[in-house]
């Protein structure tokens, strides 16, 4: 399949819920990381909510081939960051909160992993397979990220913040 072949909507769905929620995670994360790793998870975020849309909205999702590598960059730069602060002699490790992390990471290696399958599998997406194949895919693919992602915003500054407000509801 070339890069510009049509990809089926409901996998289409599955990957953009998903990289959605990845996104929404990045964007949680950044209010508590330092100055720097705060514009790099911002563009992280709004680059994942971007292809989110996109990919839902059109047939053929951009930059769909390289995908499979740009969805596991944010993985590599935690990655990096853990390797960093494990090593460094200045007794400072940047940390981030391991279970939001390591979701929008989860989240982030089915988007790879997904649009990997689709790429080598080569075939264009089937004509009319269907309403309610998408909607089904779109359901259980929302409420799967949602299981997942819910708690781990719960889990960031963000979502602490948003609970101890101090009000009475």
């Amino acid at each position: 399949m070339k890069e510009s072949a049509p990809v089926a909507p409901a996998t289409r769905a599955v990957l953009a819920v998903a990289a959605l929620g990845a996104g929404l995670l990045h964007a949680a994360l950044a209010p508590s990381a330092p100055p720097a790793l705060l514009a790099l998870l911002v563009a992280v975020a709004a680059a994942e909510l971007t292809w989110a849309v996109l990919a839902l909205a059109r047939e053929r999702p951009p930059l769909f081939g390289l995908i499979p590598a740009l969805a596991l960059a944010p993985l590599g730069i935690w990655a990096a960051l853990a390797t960093a602060g494990a090593t460094a002699t200045s007794g400072t490790v940047l940390t981030l909160p391991f279970l939001p992390m390591g979701v929008a990471s989860l989240l982030d290696v089915v988007v790879a992993g997904i649009a990997a399958v689709v790429l080598r599998r080569g075939r264009a997406a089937r004509e009319g397979t269907g309403a309610l194949r998408f909607v089904a895919a779109l359901a259980v693919s929302a409420c799967a990220v949602c299981a997942v992602t819910i708690p781990a915003l719960g889990a960031t500054d963000a979502g602490v913040a948003a609970v101890t407000v101090h009000h009475h509801h």
